[in-house]
């Protein structure tokens, strides 16, 4: 690991934090749980996510103050299920075991994650605030995005705001995974495979999700060959 990358990423969002407050808005900051980690792990996997659900009476906090433990389900046991197939080669979704504590505590030290909106939001997103947060930030997502060098960005929900905004891909169309359907393309501005599915929180099986996934990234010759992450 680059042992400037925290460095660099503690200067943008001390700036970053400058410029919300400007307009009275808090700043939630995200990214490398563990850097050291993510850094030795093949292949790097940003999830770029919404916002997190905010209090507006309480003090802005760090995700991973939060979530890093494991102890929070919903989201993050989809998050470790497909950071445990992509990192293992694609297991088939039989071999993948339970989420528990410590599986999604694993999976996080071992991924980026990004929210679009660092001012927060509530449990249900509305997405005209989502478009216009990433609108009004889209230089220091820019930033955010190349610090990290993710080899795959798993845009959750939110693949047409990567595309048109973060990424300028405004001509470009999704490409589609020949059997497994995936949505995905390679932006010109970041040497990265973009890929757009479902919110993890999505009313969908996670059989479901993990196959779309997993088996499309597979598809693209995205996954590792060994089954044990490097």
């Amino acid at each position: 690991m680059n042992l400037g990358i925290e460095q660099e990423e503690a200067a943008l969002f001390s700036e970053w934090r400058e410029h919300l407050a400007q307009g009275r808005r808090p700043f939630y900051p995200d990214g490398m749980a563990q850097g050291s980690s993510y850094w030795n792990t093949h292949p790097r996997v940003l999830f770029l996510l919404k916002e997190v659900n905010a209090d507006e009476d309480a003090a802005p906090w760090n995700l991973f103050d939060v979530v890093g433990d494991g102890s929070i389900g919903p989201t993050w046991t989809v998050i470790s299920y497909w950071t445990h197939g992509i990192h293992r080669g694609g297991p088939s979704w039989e071999d993948v075991p339970a989420a528990t504590v410590a599986s999604r505590r694993d999976a996080i030290s071992k991924i980026a994650v990004v929210n679009l909106n660092k001012c927060g939001g509530r449990a249900t997103s509305v997405d005209s605030e989502l478009w216009a947060a990433a609108y009004r930030d889209q230089q220091f997502l820019r930033r955010q995005l190349r610090l990290y060098a993710p080899h795959i960005i798993i845009a959750c929900g939110v693949g047409d705001i990567a595309k048109h905004i973060l990424f300028d891909e405004h001509w470009s169309q999704w490409e589609k995974t020949p059997n497994n359907k995936l949505y995905w393309l390679r932006p010109k501005a970041l040497d990265t495979v973009l890929v757009w599915t479902s919110h993890p929180q999505a009313r969908r099986p996670h059989l479901e999700m993990y196959r779309e996934v997993v088996e499309g990234l597979r598809e693209i010759h995205m996954l590792p060959a060994s089954s044990s992450p490097r």
